[in-house]
């Protein structure tokens, strides 16, 4: 029998459709991307280096930046304070 029709809930399951493409870095390859993301033509996006040690997830109200190690992300945080939220929690 298939997983789905094992599940007790099958309400809960979702779909999604997978692009996946790679690119040599230039200064600007991204901003049609970045835009379409801003203006939420499109969503869920992740942009990766090839070895995914550095995923930057953008969406219409910000983005999460996901790095390596914590030594990584404080360097990118103290450089990049106005990027931080001003939420009590960081949120």
């Amino acid at each position: 029998m298939d997983r789905v029709e094992d599940d007790p809930d099958p309400e809960f399951h979702t779909h999604t459709r997978l692009y996946a493409d790679r690119r040599r870095w230039s200064h600007g390859c991204i901003d049609g991307l970045l835009r379409a993301v801003a203006d939420e033509a499109l969503v869920e996006v992740f942009i990766a280096d090839t070895e995914l040690r550095h995923i930057h997830h953008p969406y219409d109200g910000g983005a999460d930046v996901i790095l390596a190690t914590p030594a990584e992300r404080d360097r990118v945080r103290d450089r990049h304070t106005d990027w931080l939220s001003i939420h009590p929690a960081g949120l």
